[in-house]
């Protein structure tokens, strides 16, 4: 039994027990209960009862011989500050949320949580804004109810909270903030290039054309815009999958603009301007939003030291580094060459660890991985995926590698190495260079036909790869 009493007499000052002392209101109120009799309980100036207020007399239970007096004035005084205080909270989690499913913290990459990271991003405000008013509607009746310009002023504090986590998230946290796109792309002749001829470059050839990018480069901005042969293309890279794609960013006849918004099972996702859509950067292929399920067209890529590459491709162009980010380029210092110590882009020397080295092909639909290290110490492995014979050669520059269908002219050649990066067959009595030319012999002149491949850590190879068969590892 719950007794409310003197709620509309005391605010008209017409219950019989109330009275007025020094401007505020105080009452006693008679409580019935079975088996007690009547009780009177007087209300001191201890009470937290205000002018107008209302008392709520709940009776004892089980034996307790108490009883409890909430103050509905109270209540409210408290109920506008939890209004404030959790909507401020409960929307910076949803702020933090939306970051977390698309970047690498800690058990946000490894489970299927695209979906949910979607979500989140597109509702962001639907999500958010109801809290915000929840918030301020606290922070409003506690303003209207008098409180006392300390609590007024203690009570914005929750409202830093969503604040600073809205500058984090989307001005410091997000991925296109913290990865910015090149300012200018500007090429010169690879034979005129003053960089580095060690430097690690990543490229492709369309309609006669080639062109090289610096892998250190394209790491950072992770995707450069540019035209190879008429052909508008994307060239992207993702330092913590070790993955260097180029596609066509045409889709349904509109070349689409794209920007990074985040990673998905640690790599890189890129956002259409049209739909909102997302694009995993290893694969080409949308896998949240309206596209969903579309591909990308690839062009082939090539990764190669600037040295080799110049010579497989000497009327190439290179691009230069855009001198605005000098300052981030150092930051990947010496990335190609695998020798930044970081969990997230860092390497491991050995086989077949998540953060090892392999060279990953696809024919068909069949995939096969060769382990880094062992293609290293080898240089030169003979293979056949998916009934197709190819060559695996690693140069001695330990950072050009090409794989090669072994057949030409419908003949299957069987090559080994004999120094100098080339390779002799003896049963055609032929000699090769390391670009895969034949320099001496009856195919004197013939190219073998370059199959493509990528350098990629172990972990992602065989995320997007599920299937993948793998050379010289037990499955």
């Amino acid at each position: 039994m719950i007794v409310r009493e003197m709620t509309e007499d005391l605010k008209t000052k017409q219950h019989p027990l109330a009275h007025e002392s020094k401007g505020i209101f105080f009452a006693s109120v008679i409580v019935m209960s079975p088996g007690w009799g009547c009780r009177y309980i007087p209300l001191g100036e201890g009470c937290p009862l205000g002018r107008g207020a209302t008392l709520t007399v709940i009776p004892p239970l089980r034996g307790f011989v108490e009883e409890l007096y909430i103050c509905e004035h109270y209540l409210g005084f408290v109920m506008a500050i939890l209004f404030t205080i959790l909507g401020c909270v409960f929307a910076s989690i949803i702020m933090v949320l939306s970051v977390y499913f698309i970047m690498p913290f800690p058990g946000s990459q490894q489970a299927e949580t695209i979906d949910i990271g979607y979500a989140l991003y597109m509702w962001y405000w639907y999500l958010i804004i109801p809290f915000l008013l929840l918030a301020l509607f606290g922070y409003v009746k506690l303003y209207l109810d008098d409180a006392s310009w300390i609590k007024k002023t203690l009570l914005i504090l929750p409202f830093f909270l969503p604040g600073g986590m809205y500058h984090v998230t989307k001005n410091i946290m997000s991925a296109d903030h913290m990865f910015l796109q090149a300012r200018s792309v500007k090429h010169i002749e690879v034979s005129e290039s003053s960089l580095d001829q060690s430097m690690i470059v990543i490229g492709t050839e369309i309609n006669g054309e080639a062109k090289a990018y610096p892998m250190n480069i394209v790491g950072y901005h992770h995707q450069i815009r540019d035209s190879i042969g008429g052909k508008p293309v994307m060239i992207t890279y993702c330092t913590v999958c070790r993955t260097g794609r180029i596609w066509d960013p045409i889709i349904e006849g509109t070349n689409e603009q794209f920007r990074l918004v985040g990673m998905d099972h640690f790599n890189a996702m890129f956002e259409d301007a049209t739909t909102g859509s997302w694009w995993r950067q290893a694969t080409g292929e949308a896998v949240t939003g309206e596209r969903k399920g579309m591909t990308l067209h690839e062009y082939p890529i090539y990764q190669k030291s600037l040295k080799e590459w110049k010579r497989r491709f000497p009327k190439s162009l290179v691009m230069m580094p855009d001198t605005a980010f000098t300052q981030q380029y150092a930051g990947l210092t010496g990335y190609d060459k695998g020798l930044i110590q970081s969990k997230l882009v860092g390497t491991n020397q050995n086989s077949w660890n998540d953060k090892s080295w392999v060279i990953g092909i696809r024919i068909g639909e069949t995939t096969k991985a060769y382990d880094w290290q062992r293609t290293k110490n080898k240089r030169f492995l003979l293979d056949a995926v998916n009934d197709t014979p190819i060559i695996v050669h690693l140069l001695s520059d330990n950072a050009t590698f090409n794989v090669w269908n072994r057949t030409i002219d419908s003949i299957i050649i069987n090559p080994r190495t004999i120094g100098n990066d080339q390779f002799f067959d003896e049963g055609t009595q032929t000699l090769w260079d390391k670009t895969g030319r034949c320099i001496d012999g009856i195919l004197l002149g013939k190219r073998l036909q370059s199959i493509p491949a990528y350098q990629e850590f172990w972990h992602s190879w065989r995320t997007f790869n599920p299937n993948t068969l793998t050379y010289g590892k037990s499955q």
